[in-house]
């Protein structure tokens, strides 16, 4: 192929050109970089008489107390706390450590809360749960004691032999006296076994509790939200706000007395808050929660859950007048005023 002079001319302009571009915009880079590395910093601190001052040198007392790092237009670069004291290290590592321990527990709390709501649907699941732990463990407490109960018969009746020996004023034989010593001890051990076992339960019994609780406020904190969204969707649902501690404790009191008053049969649980009644035998008996949760500030929201039977005549119950009314009653019941 050949090229037109004027062609070329053209192209070895725009060549050109494109590398006096590219030469200035290097020279304008390295300006700038020059100015950089020229532009000086000023240090601002406090003098020994509590002065702040503005200097172009950093003496060893600011480095103590802390200054600011400014350029020449005045504005702030770089902020350098004050060297911490021994004391003050210490200090520091020791809430560094605090933090650290507080943010593990809480990232264990959401892992366990996930893991609630994941495993169970219902509190009758976590009682069952419970109940198939400590299954194994209440069958030896029951061995134990029955071999217990043998022991102490064997134990007896060695005891009343060998005081006839000494009525009679004969030695009682070594035989009988390490047979004594043999039931003690097994008595002992076994009886240690049981105290074991008891503690295992109460430990399950104690976890699934605080499980059983935390379970029922996740599910009123879902509840709640659904019930922000959509209240109609809620039948049996209902909530109230107290705003401080003090009212909140008070509609609490209130909340139990109309549990117990209105729940068809007795109140399984009561704590600072959670508060259910047993499940709803008949078609016409209605069971009841209660939760507490945490709102803003020091205020809580007492979210109330009415349960019907589960079948046909329930569900009617649970959608009719009788149930909206029972809402609106626990409303007014813990929202009244003191007098």
């Amino acid at each position: 192929m050949e090229w037109n002079k004027s062609e070329l001319g053209e192209n070895q302009y725009f060549h050109w050109s494109i590398m006096s571009l590219k030469h200035l915009l290097l020279i304008l880079t390295l300006a700038i970089a020059a100015t950089a590395v020229d532009a000086k910093n000023f240090y601002r601190f406090k003098d020994s008489n509590g002065r702040l001052v503005v200097k172009d040198y950093l003496p060893n007392s600011a480095l103590k107390s802390g200054y600011d790092v400014i350029n020449e237009s005045g504005r702030l670069v770089e902020r350098v706390p004050p060297v911490m004291t021994d004391e003050e290290k210490q200090a520091e590592r020791l809430r560094q450590e605090k933090l650290a321990e507080q943010q593990a527990k809480e990232r264990k709390a959401r892992l366990h809360d996930r893991m609630l709501m994941r495993q169970y649907r219902t509190i009758d699941d976590i009682k069952r749960t419970e109940e198939n732990q400590t299954a194994s463990l209440e069958i030896n407490i029951s061995i134990l004691n029955g071999h217990n109960k043998t022991l102490e018969k064997k134990l007896t009746s060695l005891q009343v032999s060998a005081a006839d020996y000494e009525r009679k004023g004969k030695a009682v034989p070594k035989s009988v006296l390490n047979q004594i010593d043999a039931t003690k001890e097994q008595i002992n051990e076994n009886n240690a076994s049981l105290d074991r076992y008891q503690a295992q339960v109460e430990a399950i019994s104690e976890q699934f509790k605080n499980d059983l609780i935390r379970f029922k406020e996740l599910q009123a904190m879902r509840v709640v939200e659904q019930y922000t969204r959509d209240q109609t969707s809620m039948p049996t649902t209902t909530k109230i706000v107290c705003e401080d501690s003090r009212s909140c404790e008070r509609s609490w009191k209130l909340a139990q007395i109309f549990a117990h008053e209105n729940a068809s049969n007795k109140l399984e649980i009561v704590t600072d808050s959670l508060i259910i009644s047993s499940k709803p035998k008949t078609d016409d008996q209605l069971g009841l929660s209660i939760t507490r949760i945490p709102d803003k500030e020091d205020s809580m929201q007492i979210v109330l859950e009415v349960q019907c039977a589960n079948n046909e005549a329930g569900e009617k119950l649970c959608k009719s007048s009788t149930i909206a009314e029972l809402k609106q009653e626990f409303v007014q019941y813990i929202s009244q005023s003191e007098g």
